[in-house]
């Protein structure tokens, strides 16, 4: 067997195995979507390869070669988009030049490479590593346009490195890496040696089992693409009954009545968010939360696995994006005073009406001791928060 034909199978069965693995956890989530057509380009241009590798003739090689021009023109276009999903930047996607910028230079590169010999050659060349096609002479354009979707891609990553939730953060991490170095070593290999005359096997496809395994001990590891994980439900009754649409607040110092309503809903099969003060390993040790996301808030922020208190925006995405995946939920915020304090009033205030408009079916609870406000803090949290006193 040919092993440069064997490298390009092994890759294209596992990006297709990838796929359909994350399409299955979520197949409605858009996110698992445009990851799953990512992986499944890869999967195309890796079995054509493999086909064109291992042919007996120049004609069905070229075949095989024109096979694989959906994968490697789109692929990039594909997990650009899931980017932008992936960092919450979807407010690019309001606008129609996006998906033109993102999905009409691949139709042209495609139909330049189906019918011309601008992209590639119109033939199969015979190497060492078996058939494989020559550059033409606009082979450059695509490696251009390829490159700015590649740093656009990265540079939403990178945000969400500095930004993004402490689960996020490390489940972009090995991402970043493998698809970085697949694209490095793909782009030398497949683009720029063949330019300069340098022939060699190609390695672009073959590279993507680096990104493909990067993804997989992502998704086991740090649970990408896996919506959030409910507590165990518990057989005693549901002690509180909450009104979706609502934000409710407790009067107190140390948060324990809070945390009393938050876990009664996450243990009646409720899925829960927790904003919390406290790191989440206090947390989960004295409350026995095993599985409900805790995010630790912190004065600065830059502490390992924490946000600010300033990022008060973030939280908001955070939220929303948590109840996008799991329809209903009920979240917590034990420090609502220190956002307060260091946003000030009327920006907290203004934050808590649009999360109000927003999770209309969900809950959300505070806790605050309102000792430490004014009487025009304690009049807005009585005429726009119901109080919960059980």
């Amino acid at each position: 067997m040919n092993i440069w034909a064997l490298c390009s199978l092994v890759a294209g069965l596992l990006n297709l195995i990838l796929g359909l693995y994350v399409c299955c956890k979520s197949p409605k989530k858009l996110l698992n979507k445009l990851f799953a057509l990512t992986a499944f380009s890869f999967a195309i241009w890796g079995i054509s390869e493999f086909g064109h590798r291992i042919s007996d003739t120049q004609e069905t090689a070229f075949l095989w070669i024109k096979f694989g021009g959906p994968g490697w023109c789109f692929m990039m276009s594909f997990y650009l988009h899931f980017a932008i999903i992936f960092a919450r930047k979807e407010k690019y996607l309001k606008n129609i030049f996006t998906y033109l910028f993102l999905y009409l230079p691949p139709l042209l590169f495609l139909y330049l490479f189906l019918f011309t010999d601008s992209i590639y050659i119109n033939e199969a060349v015979k190497m060492y590593w078996g058939y494989t096609s020559l550059p033409g002479k606009f082979a450059w354009t695509y490696s251009s346009y390829y490159t700015i979707l590649y740093l656009f891609a990265v540079s939403l990553f990178l945000y969400i490195l500095r930004k993004g939730t402490p689960p996020e953060k490390k489940q972009v991490r090995p991402i970043l890496l493998g698809y970085t170095t697949a694209w490095l070593i793909g782009t030398l290999s497949n683009v720029v040696f063949p330019l300069y005359g340098i022939l060699l096997p190609e390695l672009g496809t073959g590279i993507t089992i680096v990104w493909a395994g990067s993804t997989f001990y992502s998704i086991f590891r740090y649970k990408l693409f896996i919506s959030p994980v409910k507590e165990n439900d518990t057989s005693a009754p549901l002690m509180f009954k909450l009104e979706k649409g609502t934000i409710y607040f407790t009067k107190e110092e140390n948060s324990n009545r809070a945390y009393k309503v938050f876990i009664d809903q996450i243990s009646h099969g409720i899925p829960g968010l927790c904003f919390s003060k406290f790191p989440a390993e206090k947390i989960r040790e004295e409350y026995k939360i095993l599985y409900t996301p805790i995010i630790h808030i912190t004065f600065k922020g830059s502490e390992k696995d924490t946000i600010g208190y300033k990022d008060i925006e973030f939280m908001s995405s955070t939220i929303l994006d948590f109840i996008k995946k799991t329809k209903t939920a009920v979240i917590l915020v034990d420090c609502l005073n220190e956002i307060i304090m260091v946003n000030g009033w009327k920006k907290t205030a203004s934050w808590l009406e649009k999360l109000r408009e927003k999770c209309t079916n969900s809950v959300l609870v505070f806790s605050i001791n309102t000792e430490l406000l004014d009487s025009k803090q304690k009049l807005y949290l009585k005429e726009n928060l119901k109080l919960f006193a059980g």
